[in-house]
């Protein structure tokens, strides 16, 4: 039951931020642009008591009620902040709807965040439901939850990742071009596969790698490292050919940030894609990954289950990862994910993954009063550019402005008035249970 005085619709959320290392350090953090910069406009009402040290990384902002680091609620209509997950669980047909109630327990089933990442994050996959299970039930220390962890990342300003691995004749070329990485594999396991690309012979070259010894691949990339500075022009660049033969720039930065890792070949393995700003990939499971560098908001089903592999001081479980991963191979842009404009609506652009926890929603509005349409679903929503006010009912009024997180209950009607041309994303989760729908997970 909801508490007397408490309870609106539509409602402001303060979110943590996480500085880990890999961050993008003070100001030039999107993640610190945002939170700061709805402190400024709102003060309490949006994001209390938070600053910026130019010296430290602020690389997450979490938005939702994953027990890690759980939003809350905060308005002039409350007499004290109030904990998001308090919030839902005391307007929980409210907040959910009963058809998330039903297939979620009660729970918000996704995390949205804003990521700024300034240094490589580790390479990695994530299991399937029933291999989450059985990690889970096999070393629940290192995999904390029986859940699978899909993921969508769109860019907020470039942004390079790593993701699904090339095509079989980028391989071949690299074998052909680089000896070291030919070293770390094994001639004969490397030679097989350039004789016939198959997956199978793909997953023997990429399980030789991620178990080569160290100090093999220490003394490899040391001399793959020198030959490349050798061939450095005087401003740091590299020709062409050696940057098409060898990724020569981003070998360089990747061993820089982690100096003899063998993740630092695992480049001439997976696409190096290059988004634009609403650009996406959808990461499902068992698709090796890393993400790079640059600004995007990410959203994932609730789990903190990562296998790891490379690129991390943290625990790698080698045999799992290699034995679990998708070898499918293919071109940079057949991983890109592509949108789709919402039926009469162009200013929406969907991002709908093939998952039922959540789909993400752009909004694009010009100054004026616009109707927003209803969700039939949950959902948070972080406004990226611009201002305006939500309404909901004729006393329920809500500012925002760009670094705004705003929750939105089930099925909530609002108007919204923007002052300043506006762009927000929309995290939401619809219902698979009521396909009669037209807001529904079909």
């Amino acid at each position: 039951m909801a508490s007397e005085g408490t309870f609106r619709p539509v409602v402001h959320l303060k979110c943590d931020v996480q500085q880990y290392a890999w961050g993008k350090v003070g100001s030039g953090s999107q993640v610190a642009q945002l939170r700061l910069n709805a402190q400024q406009e709102h003060g309490k009402v949006s994001s209390s008591g938070f600053e910026v040290d130019e010296s430290k990384p602020y690389a997450e902002l979490w938005m939702g009620s994953h027990p890690k680091a759980p939003a809350t609620v905060v308005g002039s209509h409350l007499k004290q902040d109030l904990p998001f997950i308090q919030y839902l669980d005391e307007n929980l047909q409210a907040c959910l709807g009963d058809a998330i109630i039903q297939e979620y327990d009660g729970k918000l089933p996704f995390l949205f965040k804003v990521l700024s990442i300034n240094k490589a994050l580790s390479i990695q996959a994530h299991p399937t439901k029933d291999h989450a299970k059985i990690l889970h039930q096999r070393a629940p220390d290192k995999y904390p939850d029986a859940n699978h962890k899909p993921e969508m990342a769109i860019a907020l300003t470039p942004f390079e990742a790593m993701c699904g691995f090339r095509e079989a004749k980028d391989i071949t070329e690299f074998f052909q071009h680089i000896p070291e990485l030919q070293a770390v594999v094994g001639k004969d396991v490397s030679d097989a596969f350039v004789a016939d690309p198959s997956t199978e012979n793909l997953k023997k070259c990429f399980t030789a790698l991620v178990h080569c010894d160290d100090e093999v691949v220490r003394s490899q990339l040391s001399l793959l490292v020198q030959r490349l500075q050798v061939a450095q022009n005087s401003d740091g660049s590299f020709s062409k050919d050696d940057e098409s033969k060898y990724y020569a720039s981003l070998l360089l930065r990747t061993h820089q940030q982690f100096p003899g890792d063998v993740g630092c070949f695992a480049l001439y393995f997976l696409n190096v894609i290059n988004l634009q700003p609403g650009e996406a990939i959808f990461l499902g499971p068992n698709i090796p990954h890393a993400y790079m560098s640059g600004d995007c908001v990410e959203c994932m089903a609730c789990s903190d289950n990562v296998v790891r592999a490379g690129l991390t001081p943290k625990f790698k479980d080698k045999a799992t990862l290699c034995d679990m991963l998708d070898y499918t191979m293919s071109s940079p842009s057949a991983r890109i994910f592509r949108w789709q404009a919402e039926d009469g609506a162009p200013e929406y652009r969907v991002y709908d993954p093939p998952v039922p926890e959540f789909t993400v929603i752009h909004g694009a509005f010009s100054s004026g009063s616009h109707a927003i349409r209803p969700r039939n679903g949950p959902s948070i929503l972080l406004v990226t550019e611009g201002r305006g006010t939500f309404r909901v009912q004729p006393d329920v009024a809500l500012p925002v402005c760009r670094g705004s997180v705003v929750f939105v209950g089930n099925d909530v009607a609002q108007t919204l008035t923007v002052d300043e041309d506006m762009q927000f994303y929309q995290a939401v989760c619809y219902p698979t249970l009521s396909p009669s729908s037209s807001s529904s997970k079909q």
